[in-house]
C-alpha cells in the first residue's frame, strides 16, 4: 500500500507541475451518499484537474458512518454518529479525441487505500458525443485488490481480482445534464480458503444502476443521484442509493 501512494502521488506531482506549461481548469467536488438497508452514510470529498492536452486526474478522500449491523448495540446511534476513514483514491487518464468522428478514447488508472486494502484499477473508456447534446459511453476495467485483512471468522481474505463494465447514456442541454449508468460485475477468483467468492444473491457477479441529474450555475455544478445496489453477497436484496453533491470549477 505506501509503494502505491508513494508512485501515485509521485505522477500527480508531476501532473500538477506540467499545468504550468499547459492551461488547466480545477473543480472541488463534495458529495454525500446514504444507503437505504442500513441508514449507512457517506461523505467524500475530491480536488479535480482537467489539462487542455487532454490529462486529467483526481484525489479524493472519502469518510463513513454506520457500519454497525442490527444486533449491535451501537447500530442506532452509530447510523449518524462519528464518522472514521473510509477509502483514499486517486487517479490519472488521458481522453485523445479522434478529430471529425465524436469519439474520445480514455485509458486511465485508479488506485484505492483503505486500511487493509490497495486496489489497482486499469481501465479504458469510449465515449461518442452527438451534435445535439447526446453521448453514448463504455468502459472496461481490471479491478485488482491486495488484501491484508481477515473475515469476521479471523481468516485471512487475500487479493481479490474482478472485471467491470460499465455503460452509459445521456443527453446535455444548456446548463442541464441527465445520464444513466449500468454496471456489471464479476469476481474472477475465489477466496483464499478455496470457497466460492459471491458478489450477489450467493453469485459470483453482481450488477447496480444509477441515474444522475445536475445543473450548471457558472461556476457551480450542483447534481443528485440515485442508484440502485445489492445489500451483501449473500442476499438477493436491494436497497437504494442516494447523492447529493456541488461542484465548484475555476
Amino acid at each position: 500500500m505506501r509503494l502505491s501512494k508513494i508512485a501515485l502521488g509521485l505522477g500527480l506531482a508531476a501532473v500538477t507541475a506540467f499545468t504550468a506549461a499547459n492551461a488547466a481548469k480545477f473543480t472541488i467536488d463534495y458529495r454525500h451518499e446514504l444507503r437505504s438497508e442500513y441508514s449507512e452514510n457517506f461523505d467524500r470529498i475530491c480536488f479535480i484537474g482537467a489539462l487542455d492536452n487532454g490529462v486529467g486526474f483526481y484525489v479524493d478522500s472519502s469518510f463513513k458512518s454506520g457500519s454497525e449491523r442490527p444486533g449491535n448495540p451501537e447500530y442506532d446511534e452509530g447510523q449518524w454518529g462519528d464518522f472514521v476513514t473510509n477509502a483514499t483514491e486517486m487517479s490519472i487518464w488521458y481522453g485523445y479525441k479522434i478529430a471529425g468522428t465524436g469519439f474520445t478514447i480514455t485509458p486511465g488508472l485508479v488506485t484505492e487505500s483503505t486500511g487493509s486494502t490497495t486496489g489497482y484499477k486499469p481501465n479504458l473508456r469510449l465515449q461518442y458525443n452527438t451534435d445535439f447534446g447526446l453521448w453514448f459511453a463504455v468502459r472496461g476495467r481490471y479491478d485488482y485488490w491486495r488484501n491484508d485483512g481477515n473475515d469476521n471468522k479471523g481468516n485471512a481474505i487475500g487479493d481479490q481480482k474482478n472485471a467491470r463494465i460499465d455503460a452509459w447514456i445521456g443527453y446535455s442541454h444548456g446548463n442541464f445534464g441527465i445520464n444513466y449508468n449500468y454496471t456489471h460485475m464479476w469476481a474472477l477468483n475465489d477466496n483464499a480458503d478455496g470457497s466460492k467468492r459471491v458478489m450477489f444473491d450467493n453469485k459470483d457477479n453482481n450488477y447496480e444502476q444509477n441515474l444522475a441529474m445536475n445543473y450548471r450555475m457558472g461556476q457551480w455544478n450542483p447534481y443528485f443521484e440515485i442508484g440502485d445496489m445489492s445489500v451483501s453477497g449473500t442476499s438477493d436484496e436491494r436497497q437504494l442509493r442516494f447523492r447529493a453533491g456541488i461542484q465548484y470549477t475555476f
